[in-house]
C-alpha cells in the first residue's frame, strides 16, 4: 500500500521522513543518507521519504539517484518539485523522468526564491505556479496514476495573509491535489485551525503535519538561513534557551507534538531533523506512541500561539486553548482607493457581458484586429494607459480584474497568479523581507474596499499563453484568445 492510500485510511497514520529538504546542508554524505533509509525501513514504521528536486546547495549526487536507491531498497520516495527554475516543459519532463524511474508521489510547490542558494541558474524562471502545474497534470494523470500533493501554511500572522492561504488551498484541491502538507510551523492552535477550516468547507483531502526536531542549534540554523515563511515563536525560543544543550528536550517536545497532531485528526506526518541520524527520529516515534493516550495533557505545554494581534480564522476555545467552531470576525471593508474604484467601474462598463459598452467595444476590437493601423493605435492606447495606472508590461492575457487591479507580472517577484506563496512573514514579501509588502497582501486590501469577505473572483487561471506576449489584451479578450476564452458574437 502506498503513502496516499494509507493517508485515506482512518486506521493508519503514515510517517514520511523529510530526508532531503531543499535547504539541506552542503556536501551531504550519500552513504549516510542510504544508511538512514535502510535503518528507517528496518524499523518498519517509516517507508516513505521526501526528497527535494532542487537543492539550495550543490551536492555530489542527484535526487533522482537517491529516489532510485530508495525504490530499490523497498521504500517509497515523494519528490518535491519546485517551480522556481522550471517552466512548464522542464517541470513535466522532470516529472516524467521520475515517473519512468518508478516514482508515483509528487509534492507540487512554487518554490522558495533562491536569495541564498549557491546551486542556482542565472535567474528564476517563475513561469507557472503550483496551481497551474496541477492543472497541467490533469491530462497526465488520466494516462498514468500519480498522487499529487500540495502545501499550505496555516501559520500566517495577518488576516490578509491567512485568508489567501486557505483560498489558494481550495483552488489546489479543486484542480486535483490528492494530499495536503503543512508548511513548517510550531503553533498547535494553527495546526488545529487548518483541520477546522477543512471541516467547515467540506475538504476531505488528507492532511499531513510538517514537524521538525528543533533544538537551539536547529533554531539558529533556520533563522540564519532565513527559511521563507518560517518564524520561530518567542515562547519556543525561550524554552530552547532554558534547555541549553539538552537535546532530549527537543526529542520529547517533538514526540508530544506528534502525539497531539495525531490526536487532533491529522492523517499523517512529515518529520525531519538536521542530521541524517535516524536514531533521533526513532526516539521521537517511540515516545510519541507512549504519549498518545494522554495527548490532551500536552496542549498547554505546547502553547506557542502568536501575540494577541495575530489573526486566527476561528475564535479561541477557552476550555482547551484551541479553536471553537465559530469563525473570527473579519476586518470591516474600507473605502476603496480611487484607482480601484475607477478600474472596477470601467471593468463593469466594458468587460462584463451585460455592461453598457460591452458589445460596442467588442465590435471595435474585432474591427481593429484585422487592420494594421487600428491595431497599432489600440495597442499604443492600451500600453500607455495601463502602463501609467498599473505598470503593465503587455503580457497579452490581462488578469487585473482577478487580482484587485494590481498587475502580478510587475507586482509579484515570483509571478504567482493563483494566490500567494508561503514565504511571507508578517505581511512582507519573501524576496524583500521587512522592505516590501507581499503583492497578495496588497491585493487583499484593494479587494477589501468592495467586500468584507475576500475571495477569488475568477476560477483557477491556467498557465499563460506566452505567444500572446506584447500583444493587445483588449483585442485578445474579445477574440477569445486569452485564458477566459470569451465567445463574443460580433453582431
Amino acid at each position: 500500500m502506498n503513502f496516499a492510500s494509507e493517508l485515506s485510511l482512518n486506521t493508519a497514520f503514515p510517517i514520511c521522513y523529510n530526508l532531503l529538504p531543499h535547504f539541506a546542508s552542503e556536501g551531504q554524505e550519500y552513504t549516510a543518507l542510504k544508511t538512514c533509509v535502510t535503518e528507517a525501513l528496518n524499523d518498519g514504521r517509516i517507508h516513505t521519504f521526501l526528497l527535494s528536486d532542487f537543492l539550495t546547495h550543490h551536492q555530489n549526487f542527484s535526487s533522482l539517484q537517491l529516489a532510485e536507491d530508495i525504490l530499490a531498497s523497498g521504500g517509497e520516495p515523494v519528490v518535491s518539485l519546485a517551480l522556481t527554475f522550471n517552466n512548464r516543459e522542464t517541470a513535466i519532463d522532470k516529472l516524467q523522468g521520475y515517473y519512468r524511474a518508478g516514482v508515483r508521489h509528487f509534492l507540487i510547490v512554487s518554490g522558495d526564491y533562491p536569495a541564498r542558494a549557491t546551486n542556482k541558474p542565472a535567474k528564476p524562471v517563475s513561469e507557472i505556479d503550483s496551481v497551474q502545474l496541477l492543472m497541467l497534470l490533469a491530462d497526465f494523470q488520466e494516462k498514468e496514476k500519480i498522487a499529487k500533493g500540495c502545501v499550505v501554511s496555516p501559520f500566517k500572522t495577518f488576516e490578509s495573509e491567512q485568508i489567501w492561504q486557505y483560498e489558494k488551498l481550495r483552488r489546489k484541491i479543486s484542480v486535483g491535489a490528492d494530499f495536503i502538507i503543512t508548511q513548517l510551523g510550531y503553533d498547535v492552535r494553527k495546526f488545529d485551525e487548518l483541520i477546522q477550516f477543512c471541516v467547515l468547507h467540506g475538504i476531505t483531502t488528507p492532511l499531513v503535519a510538517n514537524i521538525r526536531i528543533t533544538d537551539m542549534q536547529t533554531a539558529r540554523l533556520l533563522q540564519a538561513r532565513g527559511l521563507p515563511g518560517v518564524k520561530m515563536p518567542g515562547p519556543l525560543l525561550h524554552a530552547l534557551h532554558e534547555e541549553a544543550s539538552d537535546h532530549q528536550g527537543a526529542i520529547r517536545r517533538t514526540a508530544q507534538t506528534l502525539a497531539v497532531l495525531k490526536g487532533l485528526g491529522y492523517h499523517g506526518a512529515l518529520i525531519g531533523n538536521h542530521s541524517t541520524d535516524f536514531s533521533e527520529v526513532k526516539q521521537v516515534l517511540d515516545k510519541a506512541e507512549a504519549f498518545q493516550p494522554d495527548w490532551h495533557g500536552f496542549l498547554g505545554e505546547l502553547d506557542f500561539s502568536g501575540p494577541e494581534s495575530s489573526f486566527y480564522y476561528f475564535q479561541k476555545d477557552p476550555q482547551n486553548g484551541l479553536n471553537s467552531r465559530e469563525p473570527s470576525p473579519l476586518a470591516l471593508k474600507h473605502f476603496p482607493s480611487p484607482i480601484y474604484s475607477f478600474s472596477y467601474f470601467v471593468d463593469w462598463l466594458v468587460y462584463v457581458p451585460r455592461g453598457p459598452l460591452f458589445k460596442l467595444t467588442g465590435r471595435f476590437c474585432h474591427f481593429c484586429s484585422t487592420r494594421k493601423f487600428w491595431y497599432a493605435f489600440l495597442w499604443l492606447l492600451e500600453y500607455v494607459s495601463k502602463g501609467v495606472l498599473y505598470g503593465c508590461n503587455m503580457c497579452g492575457d490581462c488578469t487585473l480584474y482577478a487580482c484587485g487591479f494590481l498587475c502580478y507580472q510587475t507586482g509579484c517577484p515570483k509571478k504567482l497568479l493563483n494566490g500567494p506563496c508561503g514565504g511571507s512573514i508578517e505581511g512582507y514579501c519573501e524576496v524583500f523581507p521587512e522592505k516590501k509588502r507581499c503583492y497578495w497582501v496588497k491585493v487583499y486590501h484593494n479587494m477589501k474596499g468592495v467586500r468584507q469577505h475576500v475571495t477569488f473572483v475568477a476560477p483557477p487561471i491556467p498557465a499563460r499563453d506566452t505567444a500572446l506576449h506584447r500583444t493587445s489584451s483588449w483585442i485578445n479578450f474579445f477574440l477569445g484568445k486569452d485564458h477566459r476564452k470569451m465567445k463574443f458574437e460580433d453582431s
